[in-house]
């Protein structure tokens, strides 16, 4: 009786209503969508042929990447792949890193940390930023 409708309470409000359940979705155009189902990656592939798999919210933290996929006469659209033959894999590892970390800090209300780049890099690093318009 009574016990049974407790339970039933508790996991109507562990699990809610189906609408509710949407309302945290992370696509682009719809956020009432299952996150699951537009989930999505893309492919950066480094000139020495390392490929990185990206979630597209990341890598649309640089709006060259978003730029190269949303135009629809770009093959990076269709193939949800992007060729960097300027940038190899080390630096383009640094440049995820970096985007992820972008992603994470942008709006924080604690301390941003110091993004680290070790000093053999930094030159390199400086262009590939500069080349991929990244502020």
């Amino acid at each position: 009786g009574r016990q049974q409708a407790s339970v039933e309470q508790g996991r109507s409000l562990l699990h809610g209503p189906p609408e509710a359940m949407a309302v945290g979705a992370t696509d682009f155009d719809n956020p009432h969508l299952d996150p699951a189902e537009s989930f999505s990656y893309l492919r950066l592939v480094s000139a020495d042929g390392h490929q990185f798999y990206l979630d597209r919210r990341i890598a649309y933290e640089c709006d060259t990447f978003r730029k190269m996929v949303e135009q629809e006469n770009f093959k990076e659209g269709q193939l949800n792949e992007i060729k960097l033959p300027t940038i190899t894999g080390k630096l383009l590892e640094k440049v995820i890193e970096y985007l992820y970390y972008k992603y994470k800090y942008t709006d924080a209300k604690t301390t941003i940390p110091d993004f680290p780049i070790d000093d053999d890099v930094v030159l390199d690093l400086l262009l590939v930023a500069n080349y991929l318009n990244m502020y």
